[in-house]
């Protein structure tokens, strides 16, 4: 009888399955190492994207920083321009209320009475001067007090004076008052 011998036969069917299998192996590390590298190149382009985006933002914080600095600049110029016009406004009623407060004592002040001396301190206006009579520095009183620029009006003195040796008794006399120059 003849004798086959089919070890060889199996041997090389045995190594084709190992090549094949090694060579399956070898295609699935290639497959998985080349979707590592798609993920990591995946996964770096959103890295890059991130960093582009935060880039784009930080630029973009400075030059609203520096758009807050200039509003900033301006309010703090408008809040200047403004306490300026308000200093304006008080000097231009400042400089009016003066003049209508003493054209308003000069048509208060009656016939028989004339003022010596006017002087203002801090809002205190005090009048000296003569009259006729009492009468007359009690009518300027009154009138004073009926006026939107006086106020608290008030007798310091009033005593008869004798106009050196002339034979007229005139009556010498001091008024305080509150000035209001806002009125």
């Amino acid at each position: 009888m003849i004798r086959i011998n089919l070890l060889p036969i199996r041997q090389e069917k045995r190594r084709e399955t190992v090549q094949q299998q090694l060579l399956a192996f070898v295609g699935i590390l290639i497959l998985v190492g080349l979707a590592c590298v798609g993920w990591w190149k995946m996964k770096d382009n959103d890295l890059q994207d991130k960093i582009r985006q935060v880039a784009a933002k930080q630029t973009e914080i400075k030059q609203l920083d520096k758009i807050i600095g200039e509003v900033n600049e301006f309010t703090a110029k408008k809040k200047e321009l403004q306490s300026k016009l308000e200093v304006i406004q008080q000097l231009k009623k400042g400089k009016t209320g003066p003049v209508r407060a003493l054209d308003d004592l000069a048509t208060e002040i009656p016939k028989r009475v004339w003022l010596t001396r006017v002087a203002e301190m801090k809002g205190e206006l005090t009048l000296t001067g003569y009259a006729i009579d009492h009468e007359d520095v009690s009518a300027f009183m009154k009138a004073l007090q009926k006026s939107k620029y006086f106020t608290n009006v008030n007798l310091a003195y009033s005593r008869a004076a004798d106009e050196s040796g002339k034979g007229v008794t005139t009556y010498s006399f001091s008024i305080t008052c509150t000035v209001n120059y806002s009125a």
